[in-house]
C-alpha cells in the first residue's frame, strides 16, 4: 500500500512540473525567437504607400493622431537590405540584446541617432576606447548594443533609431518597406488610408501564427489531460487512506480525527510539491509571466482536494449502504 501511495504523489509532483513545462512552452510561442530576432512580433503587419511624403512627416502625423497607443515602426532600406531605422513612442525590447541596451524612448525624440548591430552584420564599424560606432557615409552612429544570436536564424541587419527631429527622418517613405507594430487595428487601418496603401502580415508572422495556434492547441490539451491524471490520483490517494483506516481497525471515535488528518496531509503534500516544481521551474525554464503557472498550481491543488473529499464521501455513503 505504501509503495503504491508513494508512487503516486511522486507522480503528481513530476505533474506539477510537466504543467510549468507546458505553460513554459505556451508563453515562448508567444515570445518566438525568430520573430523577435528579425524585429518583429504577432502584431506586425507591411503597409505600402503611393504618398510621396518623408519619414518624418508620417512620424508627425503619427504623434498627433495616436499619441495614447503603442506603436513601433520600422523601415526596412530597399537600398542597403540590411539597414532598418526604427520608431517607437513607448518603452518596449522588440529586439533581444545580449550586449549593451535597447533602445530608450528618449533615442528616438533627440537629434542624434543610435545603433543596434546583429551578431554577423556587414556594416563596416570602428571601435574607438571601448566605444563601437558604426561607419555611414561619414556619419559615426554610436552602437548603443549587440543582438543575441538565434539558432537558424542570419542575423546580419543593424538598427539605427529615426525621429522627427533625426536627420535620417527626411529620406522619402519610397526607398523603405514599412512595418509597424502594434495592437490596434484600428491604428494600422487609419495608417493605411493616410498612406494611401495597403496592409498584409508580413509571411514570417502568417506562419507564426498559424504555428502558434496548433501547438497552443496541443498543449492546452496536454495541461487538461494532466490536470484529470492529478484529479485521478487524488482518487487512488482517497481510497488508499481509507483502506488503511479500515485495516488498521481505529476505533469509530478516532475515524474522523484520522481522515482529517490524512486530508490535512495530502493537502500539504500537494502545496509543497507546487512549491518546489515552482521553484525548479523559475530557475530552469522560460516564462513571460508566472501568473499563469501559480494560477494553474492552484486550480490543480483545489482539483485535487475536491477529488479526494469526494472520494472519501462516496466510500462512506458505500459503507454505510451496506451496514443497513
Amino acid at each position: 500500500m505504501k509503495i503504491r501511495k508513494y508512487s503516486i504523489l511522486a507522480f503528481i509532483f513530476i505533474c506539477f512540473l510537466l504543467i510549468g513545462l507546458m505553460v513554459s512552452n505556451l508563453q515562448s510561442l508567444s515570445a518566438d525567437q525568430v520573430l523577435t530576432a528579425n524585429g518583429l512580433s504577432a502584431n506586425s503587419r507591411n503597409l505600402t504607400t503611393k504618398r510621396k511624403i518623408s519619414l518624418r512627416t508620417l512620424l508627425q502625423y503619427t504623434e498627433k493622431k495616436f499619441s495614447k497607443e503603442k506603436i513601433t515602426f520600422e523601415f526596412y532600406n530597399k537600398y542597403d537590405t540590411d539597414q532598418v531605422l526604427i520608431w517607437s513612442n513607448y518603452e518596449n525590447t522588440l529586439l533581444p540584446v545580449a550586449k549593451g541596451k535597447y533602445f530608450t524612448p528618449d533615442q528616438f525624440e533627440g537629434r542624434v541617432s543610435f545603433a543596434l548591430t546583429s551578431p554577423t552584420s556587414n556594416v563596416k564599424t570602428l571601435k574607438v576606447q571601448d566605444n563601437q560606432y558604426i561607419v555611414l557615409n561619414n556619419n559615426y552612429i554610436s552602437v548603443v548594443g549587440n543582438l543575441k544570436s538565434v539558432d537558424d536564424s542570419v542575423q546580419t541587419k543593424y538598427f539605427i533609431t529615426t525621429g522627427v527631429k533625426q536627420a535620417n527622418s527626411k529620406i522619402n517613405l519610397s526607398n523603405f518597406k514599412i512595418i509597424v507594430d502594434t495592437s490596434s487595428n484600428r491604428v494600422v487601418e487609419e495608417l493605411s488610408s493616410y498612406l494611401n496603401g495597403k496592409v498584409s502580415t508580413p509571411a514570417i508572422v502568417s506562419s507564426h501564427r498559424t504555428t502558434h495556434v496548433r501547438r497552443a492547441i496541443a498543449y492546452s490539451v496536454i495541461i487538461i489531460f494532466i490536470m484529470l491524471s492529478m484529479a485521478l490520483s487524488s482518487f487512488l490517494v482517497a481510497i488508499i487512506n481509507h483502506r488503511t483506516t479500515q485495516m488498521d481497525k481505529i476505533k469509530y471515535e478516532l475515524h474522523k480525527f484520522y481522515l482529517r488528518a490524512r486530508i490535512s496531509r495530502f493537502n500539504l503534500y500537494n502545496i509543497f510539491a507546487a512549491i518546489v516544481s515552482y521553484i525548479v521551474l523559475c530557475n530552469h525554464a522560460f516564462f513571460t509571466n508566472e501568473n499563469m503557472l501559480i494560477y494553474l498550481d492552484l486550480f490543480a491543488i483545489v482539483l485535487m482536494l475536491i477529488g479526494y473529499l469526494a472520494t472519501i464521501l462516496y466510500l462512506k455513503r458505500k459503507e454505510e449502504q451496506r451496514v443497513r
